[in-house]
């Protein structure tokens, strides 16, 4: 018998943009504490005025339109303000990973017909980006750097129920032909995760540590935001084992993403870091079942989700809950979270039977728009669904994956050469491209 599985469960309970979404809860929760760095605290009413402000400056210079603003800045209290204020302003935000090669960054820009860039310092910006381009954050704050939450609310597209549909940020990952490629996500995508419970489960206090260019800021980001819970910013630049067992302990974190790779690390170095943690989402490539039970038997109240999801799918779009007991080589990937819809196909788009290996296809809430400037690759990849409505589209992964006995789903391989190091996608036609470059 061959299966569809679907998860509807309130996907789309409210319908609008990421900016109304966090201004609701602002208005629910003013004064809880919403951004967390350090000894720096911001509650929900003092974070909000401050991306207000900004938001109204950046509206000034002409953001808005879903106008693509590049922000250059580490993770700090100052780059969650950039990104609100960006949101709140109708534009999008384009996260630029100083550690990128200049090649790349360079494409960022042009990609995406970036006009401005945000950063913390001046000196941060590429140097092909002139001057009059250039905000610097601290420039944008005002004298007093009060906060002036009674102001009026920036100048924003009246778009109606449409915000929703707007961009929201650009998520770079690999490209098969040798460039990297720009995720399109929108509002819509982004909240749809935050309304999924499984994900939102002990969001009192997320821990934001991966790099900002990465797909895992919707979750370590907008999820705690939109939800009433704290986002915990860990100390900019990279992070060991070491560090983020501090600020795990330190800030009482309570749910953190964590690559397959480095949580097995953690498993090794320092499992009882997770002594207060209520929920570890860990995937990105297999993960460990040795790993998962030397952190439960140091953590027993712990629950460990192995979290499967391509960008193009915004963070997740399966997930599984670990058993620790259960005697198992490979942990599956689970069961889509709500609005998801996953099929397992053939070559001919046809379902295949339990057991039967075939390639994975998402569809349903989370679906990006495709690729920034890429329209014969998006066309390839995001292809109609023939089980979905009229007009629906589904995401070809490019996963192997066979549904157990149990309708988890497990996965077996790729239908390319695309590997996985350390939780980053990494297509060897990238590396063929840069060595053929190479004099």
């Amino acid at each position: 018998m061959s299966e569809v599985i679907e998860n509807q469960a309130n996907a789309f309970a409210e319908l609008v943009s990421l900016d109304r979404k966090f201004e609701n809860q602002v208005a629910r929760t003013p004064d809880a504490i919403a951004l967390v760095a350090g000894s720096q605290r911001l509650s929900y009413q003092e974070l909000d005025a401050r991306a207000d402000r900004l938001a109204r400056v950046l509206a000034d210079r002409g953001v808005g339109g879903e106008r693509v603003v590049a922000i250059a800045m580490p993770r700090s209290v100052d780059f969650v303000v950039a990104v609100l204020a960006v949101v709140k302003a109708g534009g999008a935000y384009i996260s630029l990973d100083g550690r990128y090669p200049d090649a790349q960054i360079r494409l960022m820009w042009t990609d995406n017909h970036v006009s401005l860039l945000l950063t913390d310092k001046a000196s941060n910006a590429p140097e092909f980006v002139p001057d009059e381009q250039i905000m610097v954050f601290a420039d944008t704050q005002g004298d007093d750097g009060g906060d002036d939450a009674g102001q009026s609310r920036p100048v924003r597209d009246a778009l109606g129920s449409a915000d929703r549909d707007r961009l929201a940020c650009v998520i770079y990952t690999s490209g098969s032909s040798g460039t990297p490629k720009g995720i399109g996500v929108t509002h819509a995508a982004i909240a749809a995760l935050a309304d999924e419970p499984r994900v939102t489960s002990h969001t009192d206090r997320v821990l934001l540590h991966s790099p900002t260019a990465w797909d895992a800021l919707p979750y370590e980001l907008w999820v705690p935001l939109l939800t009433g819970g704290q986002v915990v910013v860990a100390p900019e630049g990279r992070v060991d084992a070491e560090v983020l067992r501090r600020v795990i302990v330190e800030h009482g974190v309570t749910s953190l993403w964590m690559a397959s790779g480095l949580f097995s690390l953690m498993a090794t170095e320092c499992p009882e870091a997770f002594a207060a943690v209520r929920q570890v989402l860990t995937g990105g490539d297999v993960v460990s079942p040795t790993a998962v039970r030397q952190v439960m038997e140091k953590c027993p109240d712990l629950t460990v989700v192995n979290g499967y999801g391509p960008g193009e799918a915004t963070t997740f779009t399966t997930l599984h809950p670990i058993d620790p007991v259960a005697d198992e080589q490979q942990v599956p990937i689970g069961r889509p979270i709500a609005g998801k819809r996953v099929y397992v196909l053939d070559k001919q788009l046809r379902l295949v039977l339990p057991g039967v290996a075939g390639e994975l296809y998402v569809a349903g809430a989370g679906l990006t728009r495709g690729y920034v400037e890429r329209a014969g690759l998006t066309s390839g990849r995001f292809v109609a669904d023939p089980f979905g409505e009229p007009g629906t589209r589904m995401y070809r992964t490019g996963d192997v994956v066979r549904w157990r006995t149990d309708r988890r789903l497990e996965f077996v391989g790729r239908v390319d050469d695309q590997v996985k190091v350390r939780g980053f996608r990494v297509e060897p036609g990238e590396v063929e491209a840069a060595l053929g470059r190479h004099p």
